[in-house]
Formats: structure tokens, sequence, C-alpha cells
């Protein structure tokens, strides 16, 4: 992290939200690990907060564009799943609609660590991975079918540009012989609407504290797949596994997570869940070494180890829990 200064825009809007006076000093520090987002912490004399503005143009190698109403729906986001978990999401402290600027309470990093940092420390903890199954089990399992929700998170725009788009179908060039099955997940995706998703749902956007863990930057949330949120976290344990040369440990945190999930899910066939899970889960493997959001930490042995395994996994069409661990196992 950097200090800058303040925008005008955003230091206006901290005097709007109430959580700075005009002649109140303070000190910021831009956070710089983010691409969609401009996102400062704000210390000042009585307060201590997070503040944010969507970016129309990611900041990534490949043109990458998004609406910038999306700071709409992630503040949105935040109310609803505190009214059902409310020590698992940020308390919004402001917002201005307008301008897409959202102010949220910052948490001690003493208390609480980021899920991603964790992870690539190879501090795999089983219990991290239930207490987050179950947060997201909870979501979609109390907004299931619930349309009364749904016109709040008519999102699609900006789920189509942050994610089908680049993972999917940008992916897709890439792998020719697969390409019906990146457009087959991409329609699926638009059909099988059914609950409130978060859109970026992974270790990056996921605090971890002693009792519970904060789930934060919730842009694409929309009103979508569950199967889409399990996938697209469930994958960060396999390009972990990949790039610590970790297997046994990460086996491990991910039979967890799956299983935890499912336990808790009965608004759906479980088997209907778990194909549309395994159709797109080998699509985010490739995703994150050809795609526009390429994960940063791999290797040339990694990304040659990636392919083989998305590649693979999308040749044997395998929607088992069992056989597809055994598949990951042998690949790693």
């Amino acid at each position: 992290m950097k200090t800058n200064k303040l925008p005008s825009e955003i230091y206006l809007s901290c005097i709007e939200f109430g959580l700075l006076s005009p002649k109140e000093k303070f000190n910021q520090t831009k956070i710089t690990t983010g691409v969609s987002s401009d996102i400062w912490y704000v210390e000042g004399e009585k307060k201590k907060f997070c503040i944010k503005r969507a970016l129309k143009k990611l900041t990534v190698k490949e043109d990458w564009f998004a609406p910038v109403d999306r700071s709409n729906f992630e503040a949105e986001y935040f109310k609803v799943c505190r009214s059902i978990s409310p020590n698992s999401f940020p308390k919004v402290l402001g917002h201005n609609q307008a301008k897409y600027i959202l102010a949220m309470e910052w948490y001690d990093n003493n208390k609480y660590k980021l899920w991603k940092t964790k992870l690539l420390n190879n501090y795999v903890n089983k219990y991290d991975a239930i207490m987050v199954a179950k947060i997201l089990a909870k979501v979609h399992s109390f907004f299931y079918k619930k349309r009364n929700y749904e016109k709040h998170f008519l999102n699609d725009k900006t789920f189509h540009d942050i994610r089908i788009e680049p993972y999917i179908l940008f992916t897709s060039r890439f792998y020719p012989q697969f390409k019906s099955k990146f457009l087959s997940v991409a329609q699926s995706l638009k059909k099988n609407k059914t609950t409130l998703i978060h859109g970026d749902f992974s270790p990056k956007n996921i605090l971890i504290g002693k009792s519970h863990p904060i789930i934060l930057d919730a842009e694409t949330a929309c009103w979508g797949d569950p199967s889409f949120d399990l996938a697209f976290c469930f994958n960060h344990f396999i390009l972990k596994s990949i790039h610590k040369n970790n297997k046994k440990k990460f086996l491990e945190i991910g039979r967890f997570f799956i299983e935890s999930y499912l336990e808790k899910i009965d608004f759906e066939n479980v088997d209907s869940f778990l194909f549309r899970f395994f159709s797109i889960l080998p699509l985010f493997i490739l995703a994150r070494v050809d795609g526009k959001s390429p994960v940063e930490y791999f290797n040339f042995r990694d990304k040659e180890i990636a392919r083989k395994l998305g590649s693979k996994l999308l040749s044997s069409c395998n929607y088992q829990v069992d056989s597809f661990f055994s598949e990951w196992s042998n690949h790693i």
C-alpha cells in the first residue's frame, strides 16, 4: 500500500457521509491490490473506514470495461446479507448512488487475515473452509427463488462484462476444441438464475477471523446460478495446490469446502447442481491461465499443469465428487 491524497470527490463524499468533518485532520492510504476499483483506507480523528469508487476500465493488461453502477449493487448486497448474517458482511457507512462511491467499516489487520494470504503462506485450515462454505450456502439458501429480491439485483450487464466475457468467452478462443462447452456454460449461467450470488467469491475477498469470515467486494452481485460462486472459490484451492505443491492440504480443504456447502443446500437437486458446478470448474482453471485475469503467482510449470488438468476435466466429462478428487490428485 502507498499513501496518496484523496481525490476531491472521495473527500467530499467522506464529509457527506459524516465520516469526516471539513476541518478534520486525517491520514489516507490507497490500497493498490484491486483491479476494479480505487480503494482508500482513511483514518480520521474519530473514525476509521474504507471508501471505494468503481472504475470503468479495469487495471489489467487486456482491455476490460464494466458498468460503474456495480457499486450500487455491492451496497445493496451487503445490506441484505447483513440481515441474515450480520457478523460476516461489512456495514455500509455511506453510499452515493450517483457518483458510485461506497464507504464501509474497516477491519483490524490484527484480528482478521486475508484468506488468500493465508493460503499462499501454506496456512491451510479446514475450519476456515467450513466457515466460508456455510456462509455461502446460507446466503444462497435464504434468497433462493425469492423474487422480491431479484428485482434489486438485475446486474446482468456487469456479470457478463466481468465474468462471462473475460473468463468464458475470451478464454474459449484459446481452446477451439472445447468451444461448444464454453458456450454451453455461458448459456447455462444465463438460464439458471435462481438466487442472489456474490460473483467474485474468492479468497482475495474474504477475511478470516477467529469465529467468522468477512465477505468483501461484491461488485458483481446479481441474481444468478449458485454453482458459479462455489466453483469460482473452489478453483482457488486447485490453483494454489498447483503453485504451492501442497496437494494433501488443498485436497483436504477442498473436500471440506464442497461437502460443508452441499450439506446445507436443500433448495435444489444435488445432482443437477453438481453437473453445473463441474461444467464450470475446468473453464475457471483455464481462464486463470489464458483469460483476461490470469493469476499473478503462476510460473511456466504451473500454467502447463493447470492447462493439462482443465483440458482433462473437459474431456472426461466428470460430474462426480469422488472421481473429480481422484483426477485432481493425479494431476498435481
